[in-house]
């Protein structure tokens, strides 16, 4: 192999590097009993997702090796009406003007990406279900500290500063 093409190969790879944060002590206090559906995130996908309010999170999932589970989970938020959400990703990926941040985490996994959602039932008044929709972002957010997302909750926020 040529030293111009090696060279090109490391600048591909550390174009796919990022960086996780495993912290087994915030998954242990982490004791949500949630279930989650998983989806191609494409286009085909859209009618599976529902206009419920819900928590979302983006996965990236090889799909190789048979039975190997892999994901890495790059994103959680959250969503009033998770199609509407869903569908706001795509036209951003497909536009020349999108988010920096989610065509750089979206453009290169495409094929590979998945939007998994869990709902959330909406209660009596608006401002609960915001906060029902806040509280379950946030202890997903705490417990995997997932690599695109910006704002952390109070708990871990200073500590991730810390090292990002």
């Amino acid at each position: 192999m040529s030293n111009s093409k090696f060279t090109d190969l490391v600048k591909e790879a550390k174009s796919h590097t990022h960086q996780f944060t495993l912290w087994p002590d915030r998954w242990r206090v982490c004791n949500l009993k949630v279930s989650w559906n998983t989806y191609a995130f494409s286009e085909e996908s859209v009618s599976s997702i529902p206009k419920n309010p819900g928590v979302y999170a983006f996965l990236i999932q090889p799909g190789i090796a048979g039975d190997l589970n892999t994901s890495y989970l790059i994103y959680i938020g959250m969503s009033k009406n998770l199609r509407r959400r869903f569908v706001k990703y795509l036209r951003e990926f497909k536009s020349k003007i999108g988010r920096p941040k989610i065509v750089s985490w979206l453009f290169p996994y495409i094929g590979y990406l998945h939007f998994s959602y869990t709902l959330v039932n909406p209660s009596n008044t608006l401002k609960s279900l915001e906060d029902n929709l806040k509280s379950l972002e946030d202890e997903l957010i705490k417990a995997f500290i997932p690599p695109a997302n910006d704002r952390f909750p109070a708990e871990v926020r200073r500590v991730v500063k810390a090292f990002r």
